[in-house]
C-alpha cells in the first residue's frame, strides 16, 4: 500500500540543529539519545518582526520587546506488530527455510531465513497503520490566500484551449508564493491529484499554450488512505521544514543484544518501494524464544501453539509540525504552520452547451 505521506516525512525531515540535549547526543527529530535513554525535547522560537512593528522616528524608545515561545517534540502514537514462528511451521517447508541468515540489524542477529521471509512480509501492514495515523495527527494552517485553514478549491480545467492563470497546479504554485514557502512545496494526495500526475506525461502544449507534461516545481507523494481521512480529491500542500516524523529508537545502547530469553535489536525496514527508490527507518526488535507450548493466537484463533520464536517489531513515532502561532497576530501569515489543504475538482471552466439545431 502507497505510504506517501510518511516517505515525505522521512525524506523530508527538518534540521532543527539539535545537536545534544543536557549534553546527551541527539540526531534529527528523535527523542532517544545514543546512549538510549529517552529525553524530553523543547524548541524556542519567536515570531519574525512585522513591519508595523518598524518606527518611523528617530527616538530612544523601544518599539518591541523579545519573548521566546516553546514547542515540544510528541511521540504519542504507537504501533507494534507481533507473530510467532513455530518450528512446526518451518518443519514442513525446503531447507531453505531453516537456512541461518544475518538479518543486519543493529547489533546484527543471526535467525531462520523464514522469519526473514515472515518480517519483510509484515512491514507493508506495519507501516500503512503508522501512515494512517499521521494522516490524522496533521494540523490545518490558515492559508493566507483565503484566510480560511478549510479547503480551498482548486479546479483543473478540462478545456484544453484556455491559458488559465487563476486555477489548477498553477494556483496552487502561486499560494505556495503567497504563504512565503520556501522552495519546492510537498504535495501528498490521490484521486483526482494523482490522475493528473499520470495524464501530465502524455499531455503536450495545449490550445492555450500551456504545456502541463512540463509544469514542476513541487514534488508528489502518492497516497491513497489520505483520501479517507482529508475527504476525497483532497491533497495536503506542505512547506519543507515545517512538517517532519518525530520518532524514538528504543533498543540501542545498553537495552540491545540478549537480555533474559530475548534478543533486543534496531533493525532497519523499508518504508515504500512503489516508485523504485525505497526508503528505510528504524525499527524497535525483540526475538522471544518459546521452549514450551503455550495457548497463544495465531491470528485467526487461540490455540495450543508449539516451540519457536515471537517476533515484535514497534515504533514510538508522533508528528512534527511548526507551531500555529509562529507568526505575530498582525503579521500577514498569522495562524500559518505551512500546512495547506486543497479539494481538487476537474470540471469545465469555460465551456459552453452547443445549441441544438432546430429539427426541419
Amino acid at each position: 500500500m502507497p505510504t506517501g505521506f510518511m516517505k515525505a516525512l522521512v525524506e523530508n525531515n527538518p534540521s532543527l540543529r539539535i545537536s545534544s540535549v543536557n549534553g546527551d547526543s541527539i540526531e534529527g527529530l528523535k527523542r532517544s539519545t545514543a546512549s538510549g535513554h529517552i529525553r524530553d525535547v523543547r524548541l524556542k522560537y519567536l515570531p519574525r518582526i512585522t513591519p508595523d512593528q518598524i518606527s518611523d522616528y528617530d527616538n530612544c524608545e523601544n518599539d518591541f520587546g523579545f519573548q521566546y515561545s516553546e514547542t515540544e517534540l510528541r511521540t504519542p502514537l504507537f504501533s507494534k506488530a507481533g507473530f510467532q514462528l513455530e518450528w512446526g511451521f518451518v518443519e514442513r517447508y525446503k531447507e531453505e527455510a531453516s537456512r541461518l541468515v544475518s538479518l543486519g540489524s543493529t547489533p546484527d542477529v543471526v535467525v531462520l531465513n523464514e522469519m526473514v521471509e515472515q518480517i519483510m512480509h509484515t512491514v507493508n501492514g506495519l507501516v500503512a497503520n503508522m501512515d494512517g495515523k499521521l494522516l490524522s495527527s496533521v494540523v490545518w494552517g490558515i492559508n493566507a490566500s483565503t484566510g480560511l485553514n478549510t479547503a480551498k478549491t482548486i479546479n483543473i480545467n478540462k478545456d484544453g484551449s484556455v491559458f488559465d492563470l487563476s486555477d489548477g497546479v498553477t494556483e496552487i504554485l502561486h499560494d505556495a508564493s503567497v504563504n512565503e514557502i520556501i522552495g519546492s512545496p510537498i504535495i501528498v494526495g490521490s484521486g483526482l491529484m494523482n490522475k493528473y500526475e499520470i495524464a501530465k506525461a502524455a499531455t503536450g502544449v495545449n490550445g492555450g499554450g500551456l504545456n502541463r507534461s512540463l509544469q514542476s516545481g513541487y514534488d508528489w507523494y502518492y497516497d491513497r488512505p489520505s483520501e479517507f481521512v482529508w475527504g476525497t480529491d483532497h491533497v495536503g500542500v506542505f512547506a519543507k521544514g515545517t512538517v517532519g516524523l518525530v520518532d524514538i529508537d528504543r533498543y540501542i545502547a545498553w537495552k540491545t543484544g540478549r537480555h533474559g530469553t530475548s534478543e533486543f535489536a534496531q533493525i532497519t525496514l523499508p518504508i515504500e518501494t512503489t516508485d523504485g527508490t525505497p526508503q528505510t527507518m528504524t525499527f524497535n526488535l525483540q526475538i522471544r524464544e518459546l521452549d514450551c507450548p503455550a495457548e497463544a493466537f495465531d491470528g485467526y484463533e487461540t490455540r495450543s501453539m508449539g516451540r519457536g520464536y515471537q517476533i515484535l517489531i514497534s515504533k514510538n513515532f508522533g508528528l512534527f509540525q511548526a507551531p500555529i502561532d509562529q507568526y505575530s497576530a498582525t503579521d500577514q501569515l498569522a495562524g500559518n504552520n505551512g500546512a495547506l489543504l486543497y479539494n481538487v475538482t476537474n470540471d469545465c471552466d469555460s465551456c459552453t452547451t452547443p445549441p441544438i439545431p432546430p429539427i426541419v
